[in-house]
């Protein structure tokens, strides 16, 4: 393998190291990453407290399903014409992939945007601070279940500040997932395992 080849293939991974090997399938990133993302989902969505905030950022999408239903669906036609313009081939696991960062998108947006800063702002934190410390939460957790390099998971802290700005201004959760879903399917367009022609690039 080309050191081209080598260093694309762990553009976002670390070598093996104390938090094991590299993630090659999506069962791994599932396991790791995805399941206990979507258990925090739950979790906070079983708190009444929590569902009443629920309802409160997704009102507006309520009140428009299918003008939100429809730019979800302009959305994913848009990546899925980038899914196969990068590779010029389609199969049913780019799809799968697709659809399934949408919904991690949407359940991180849920638990580290709106569930965890509001359940430290109620136990007397500053908002600012518990946004702060929720988006170091999140890029940590990108470091140690899919064993991101550093910088990657600083830009993650950055991108997460971000959200939480534009949540602020629109308290729309689902405005801030499809900006979520874009960024992270553009930075990991292909599946664990799918190789390119210079190596796997998520």
């Amino acid at each position: 393998m080309s050191e081209s080849s080598l260093k694309t293939r762990r553009r976002l991974q670390r070598d093996k190291d104390f938090t094991g090997d590299r993630l090659t399938t999506f069962r791994q990133v599932f396991w790791r990453h995805g399941l206990p993302g979507l258990a925090l989902a739950l979790l906070c969505f079983a708190t009444p407290d929590l569902r009443a905030l629920f309802v409160a950022v997704s009102e507006k999408a309520m009140m428009s399903p299918a003008q939100y239903a429809l730019i979800g669906l302009v959305i994913f036609a848009l990546l899925s014409a980038y899914a196969w313009r990068i590779d010029r081939r389609w199969d049913p696991a780019k799809l799968g992939w697709i659809i399934y960062l949408g919904a991690l998108s949407f359940w991180e947006e849920w638990v580290f945007r709106v569930a965890l800063p509001y359940i430290m702002y109620s136990q007397g934190i500053a908002l600012w601070i518990a946004i702060v410390i929720s988006a170091l939460v999140f890029s940590a957790a990108h470091y140690f279940t899919l064993r991101w390099k550093w910088h990657w998971c600083v830009g993650t802290f950055f991108g997460s500040l971000a959200l939480s700005a534009l949540l602020e201004a629109h308290h729309d959760l689902f405005l801030i997932t499809a900006f979520h879903w874009i960024g992270t399917y553009s930075n990991t367009p292909r599946p664990p395992g799918q190789n390119a022609s210079v190596g796997l690039r998520g």
